[in-house]
């Protein structure tokens, strides 16, 4: 009886951990040189907490491509994990794009299998404001309405993607009298630990079940996993 009373212990706390949400914050600013993206990671009621920064993303040019600084911080314990200087250009979105192509071929109906974990991912905010002008009126209020319409069709991607738990908050603000653009936005959304584990293990099977599946994958993410320092 003693080890009957255990076992539904730990049954009971398995079952709590899995329907424990991850919890991802996604946030974004541009404003004339400045631009920076963060990305917040938080599991198990904040043990883990990891929060990636890109603090620095300068245009060089069609040529060069974006200079890009990434940084991978420690939250909880406000070490920075590790920092990363890339640059990407054509030609490193050429190779990703095709390597993604790749692993698509290699996956039995990786879009329906995506399609199902998106479903399960629940948004609780989503903000998005914009700042612009041209310096002309008519020419901003052209822009800003296009602005609106590009705004109002990801909103409805977004929305038949996923859950929408918090109603969006979408302001585009015309700037008449000079020429601006300040862009910022913020998106908070969680997922059950459960749905994570499940969704991989599905994923797994598909690979697997693709002939050449399981070779390809290893492959191509061992070459594109970073190197250490």
């Amino acid at each position: 009886m003693i080890w009957l009373g255990v076992a539904a212990v730990l049954v009971f706390l398995a079952g709590l951990l899995l329907s424990r949400p991850v919890k991802i914050r996604f946030a974004f600013t541009h404003q004339e040189q400045n631009d920076e993206i963060t990305i917040e990671v938080k599991a198990l009621l904040g043990l883990v907490h990891f929060r990636y920064e890109v603090p620095v993303i300068r245009f060089k040019g069609l040529a060069l491509g974006l200079e890009v600084r990434t940084e991978q911080v420690n939250a909880n314990a406000g070490t920075l994990l590790g920092d990363h200087d890339d640059r990407i250009d054509s030609h490193k979105i050429k190779s990703a794009y095709e390597d993604f192509r790749e692993l698509l071929e290699h996956c039995f109906e990786f879009n329906e299998w995506m399609k199902r974990l998106m479903s399960r991912v629940h948004c609780t905010e989503l903000s998005w404001k914009t700042s612009v002008g041209l310096g002309d009126a008519p020419a901003t209020a052209m822009l800003v309405g296009s602005l609106w319409a590009i705004k109002s069709s990801m909103l409805g991607f977004i929305s038949r993607s996923i859950r929408l738990d918090a109603q969006p908050q979408l302001m585009v603000m015309p700037a008449f009298n000079r020429k601006a653009f300040l862009t910022e936005g913020t998106g908070m959304f969680y997922i059950r630990i459960w749905h994570l584990l499940s969704g991989g293990v599905r994923l797994l099977h598909r690979i697997r079940k693709t002939e050449g599946g399981w070779d390809t994958w290893k492959r191509i993410l061992a070459r594109r996993m970073p190197q250490p320092q």
